[in-house]
């Protein structure tokens, strides 16, 4: 099912409203939102837009330019203005009514460039202060171009969106519960593969069906190999990881455990979900590392409640873990997803407060003799109640 446009428009309306107040509460003048080809949640959430290319124009017999990338410039009021980097494309209907690109035969100053940005903010008037949302990928070209045409701007980092971003919609949620439901056919094709011949089978084999599975039952079905790719685990490491990119080289054999962790997107929003399943009778070991994943999950699901700082979840799931002899896979438990695979709250260290509507990328992971990867991975939602498994694959 794909949203309706006037619905999605609608709520992005509401959140560019939010955005604004909260600009007024810092004091921003103007907000820069910038996106890339990898990591575009801020931008999308408040455009529809995402950029899906990159790469090189001349510009001259020996200049080049790269481009990948967008921002959206919103004021402190009135509508806000999407610029594409030369090179880039709109490949739909956006919610943004102003848009600025360039073409590739145009010059690079004809789309997304310091100049516009500093053009745009002018346009806002006396602009002394400017928040910069996407702070760790902003271009330094752009920044330099800033400080040079204003000289005493405050140009400071900015979380205001990757803020509202980790409480979800009544909308968001709706998506996310049928994201869940497709995500849970993406793993019964893997099973079935798996009890069906699956000795034999490579690792790129079992993930490509899976994937194709979404592919089948998304409207508007986008790669999410951009940001996060499927892994999979099936006996042994991979490039030091035992949690790996599907290998063709790499057979799944009799008694071992295969772990797969799927990455899709379905309206837009990601997946990101895993399972194990033993290839014939599971080893006593095998099982007691199983059912200990399934400890951890569940008492973290107990105490996921709004109000609870979000790094408590690890340190439960630590000492529940450690009560059965294991460790957590790399002491980590999970974190936010949303538009992006990963969002705040980052689960290993952050203390913000769990709220209501939020969703998360639970995965409970545990290694087995330095081979094996046990465990699963569950899209939860944080009910007054506890966590949410919105996933119901076993």
């Amino acid at each position: 099912m794909s949203i309706p446009r006037e619905v999605l428009y609608a709520e992005i309306d509401a959140r560019i409203e939010q955005t604004q107040l909260a600009m007024a509460q810092r004091g921003y003048d103007a907000l820069i939102v910038y996106g890339n080809n990898k990591v575009y949640g801020s931008l999308r959430y408040l455009t529809d837009y995402f950029p899906d290319r990159c790469g090189w124009i001349s510009l001259s017999g020996t200049e080049t330019y790269l481009f990948d990338g967008a921002a959206l410039v919103i004021p402190a009021n009135g509508e806000p203005v999407l610029a594409l980097d030369t090179g880039m494309v709109l490949g739909k209907e956006v919610a943004t009514r102003r848009v600025i690109s360039g073409s590739f035969g145009a010059g690079k100053e004809n789309g997304l460039s310091g100049k516009l940005l500093a053009s745009l903010l002018g346009e806002q008037g006396n602009v002394k202060t400017v928040g910069i949302e996407t702070w760790d990928r902003f271009p330094a070209p752009f920044y330099i171009e800033l400080q040079k045409e204003f000289p005493g701007i405050s140009i400071q980092r900015s979380t205001i969106v990757e803020e509202l971003r980790m409480v979800k919609s009544t909308l968001e949620v709706e998506i996310f519960r049928k994201a869940a439901k497709i995500d849970d056919i993406e793993h019964q094709t893997l099973a079935d593969s798996l009890r069906n011949g699956g000795v034999g089978k490579n690792e790129m084999e079992l993930i490509r069906q899976t994937e194709y599975a979404m592919r089948s039952h998304d409207p508007i079905y986008e790669d999410a190999v951009e940001n996060s790719p499927s892994l999979i685990c099936s006996g042994f490491a991979v490039g030091g990881g035992l949690l790996h990119l599907p290998q063709n080289n790499k057979t799944i054999q009799p008694g071992d455990a295969v772990h797969w962790d799927i990455c899709t997107r379905y309206n837009g929003y990601s997946i990101d979900t895993s399972r194990t399943k033993v290839v014939g009778k599971p080893t006593p070991q095998q099982q007691h590392a199983y059912d200990a994943s399934l400890r951890i999950l569940d008492k973290v699901l107990e105490i996921a409640k709004p109000g609870l700082p979000a790094v408590e979840l690890v340190k439960t799931a630590e000492r529940t873990a450690s009560e059965a002899g294991y460790e957590l896979m790399d002491h980590f438990l999970g974190h936010g997803i949303g538009i992006d695979p990963h969002e705040r709250p980052d689960l290993v260290r952050e203390e913000t407060l769990l709220k209501e509507n939020m969703v998360l990328a639970i995965e409970p992971r545990v290694v087995l003799n330095d081979i094996y990867t046990l465990g699963i991975e569950e899209m939860v939602l944080i009910t007054p109640d506890g966590g949410e498994s919105l996933t119901q694959f076993e």
